[in-house]
């Protein structure tokens, strides 16, 4: 079963936007394109650990980049010789709701990510981009020429689309690469040290007592999962007791990040069916041992050292930088 939403189910907690859920925002809007932002430094530590799993978006670059004619007013930076323009700089203020000095500080990262991309040789094949959208058009429920026809339909051109979906990913591996080769997370003290600090986290149910709710048709699911004491035609329901033993790792990781009297994200059940859990009650308890756990272990001990590797890393790249400020 595949997910709908997009939302991950490995061990790592996600706080951004998945690249699904921006294109689900873009459905929203007839008749318009999503705009995509520049990312903070911040916003783009928090994206740092998710590589690990099926992965959040990452930072984008601006879309004005692309624009050969906005040199509106001339270059304002240059970063190893890399341009910056005041259009750009004014463009993301705006769209942003920033200050100009926190719009020059983004783009100057988002060139610095650029040229290390470059340097790292990191390249992604059409094959992983191809990939990358059947599983978004997935979790929206969607065959692949149906989500593209959708996207063009919302006035979004599939070339422009792939392009910067590729740039995504660029940028995700770059992030990837920056935490796996500065993270010590084969410290045996550490993880043991972890393990038996959070032992309520390596505590699981062995059963969970759910409300199956199944339909043809995602609309119409969501609209019972939103009105779930109305009977909606075309929805049925019924109760399941699930064995998480049974289940795949990711799956299973799915109805325990699911908290109870919530429902589960909708899930591609197969032969046109879409399917949702309402957990009811979680029974039972079974500990998880340290060497099942390692994993999830090594993403969390990632995630507390992100934020200061990152700023680091970036830190001494811009200062090694030649930054001009032209205007």
């Amino acid at each position: 079963m595949e997910s709908v939403t997009g939302k991950g189910v490995g061990g790592a907690k996600h706080n951004a936007k998945s690249l699904d859920e921006q294109i689900k925002k873009a459905l929203r809007k007839p008749g318009q394109a999503p705009q995509e932002s520049q990312k903070t430094l911040e916003e783009q530590k928090q994206e740092a650990s998710k590589p690990l799993q099926p992965f959040r978006k990452p930072p984008s670059e601006d879309l004005v980049e692309e624009r050969k004619d906005g040199i509106v007013g001339g270059i304002a930076v240059t970063v190893n010789n890399d341009p910056i323009t005041l259009y750009q700089i004014e463009m993301l203020e705006k769209t942003n709701h920033i200050s100009r000095q926190q719009a020059i500080n983004a783009l100057i990262i988002q060139r610095i990510q650029a040229q290390e991309i470059k340097r790292l040789k990191i390249d992604i094949e059409d094959d992983k981009i191809d990939a990358q959208i059947e599983e978004i058009a997935k979790h929206n429920g969607m065959s692949v020429n149906d989500f593209m026809r959708t996207l063009a339909n919302e006035g979004i051109d599939p070339i422009h689309y792939r392009k910067q979906l590729k740039k995504q990913l660029e940028t995700r591996e770059l992030l990837r690469n920056i935490l796996l080769f500065n993270v010590n997370t084969n410290s045996e003290t550490k993880m043991r040290e972890y393990y038996n600090a959070h032992r309520d986290e390596f505590s699981v149910p062995s059963e969970i007592l759910t409300t199956r709710y199944t339909a043809k048709d995602t609309k119409i699911l969501t609209q019972a999962l939103e009105n779930k004491n109305i009977d909606i035609p075309g929805v049925s329901k019924g109760e399941e007791k699930i064995n998480l033993k049974a289940l795949n790792p990711q799956i299973a990781q799915m109805f325990l990040s699911t908290k109870e009297h919530t429902f589960t994200p909708i899930l591609n059940a197969g032969g046109g069916n879409y399917v949702s859990f309402y957990i009811q009650q979680k029974l039972g308890k079974e500990e998880v041992s340290f060497s099942q756990a390692r994993g999830f272990i090594a993403n969390k001990l990632i995630e507390e050292q992100q934020d200061k590797i990152l700023a680091e890393y970036y830190e001494k790249l811009r200062v090694k930088a030649k930054i001009k400020f032209l205007r």
